[in-house]
């Protein structure tokens, strides 16, 4: 929770990693990545989904689409677009992601199931509840058996089904 502290450090060690080991190595990507969460975390969105989306040019260029880490980039930024209220961009996002990690990763994978609850949270966002809470039962039940109740991933799909059925109301 010390976000403040954990982006100068992040700042710092990206820009040593930009000048020592490139742009595009994927040590730098990674670091990216990282402080795009955090700027997240701390709401600035418009520069988390700046940073989020130069990190995913990139990893799609360099390490290929189907890449575990450039699909997760894809789920952190459609996230963060609907963090953002971009509901519309991040429904588009989400769609892509999961359809490439069903494929390449699995459904039962945990960073398919991230991206399910992603575009849930877009219906909900866009305010299509019925479609969302629908979705987010599978992925629960999916997440309980392969995560367990406890997992945070479970914990947010649960939080978002509260969501939608709070606005279905």
């Amino acid at each position: 929770g010390h976000y403040t502290e954990a982006e100068k450090l992040q700042r710092d060690t990206l820009e040593i990693q930009r000048r020592v080991l490139g742009p595009e190595h994927p040590d730098t990507l990674a670091s990216m990545g990282l402080l795009a969460y955090t700027l997240a975390k701390e709401q600035h969105y418009s520069e988390a989904e700046k940073l989020y989306g130069e990190t995913l040019d990139i990893q799609r260029r360099i390490l290929g689409p189907t890449y575990p880490g450039t699909l997760l980039s894809m789920s952190n930024l459609a996230d963060t677009l609907g963090e953002d209220g971009n509901f519309t961009a991040e429904e588009k996002l989400s769609r892509e992601a999961l359809e490439i990690q069903r494929r390449v990763l699995g459904p039962e994978h945990p960073d398919t199931l991230y991206s399910t609850t992603n575009l849930a949270d877009a219906f909900a966002g866009e305010g299509r509840y019925t479609e969302a809470e629908k979705l987010l039962r599978e992925t629960l039940e999916t997440q309980r058996r392969v995560l367990g109740l406890e997992h945070p991933d479970t914990l947010g799909s649960l939080a978002s089904l509260a969501y939608a059925l709070a606005g279905s109301q």
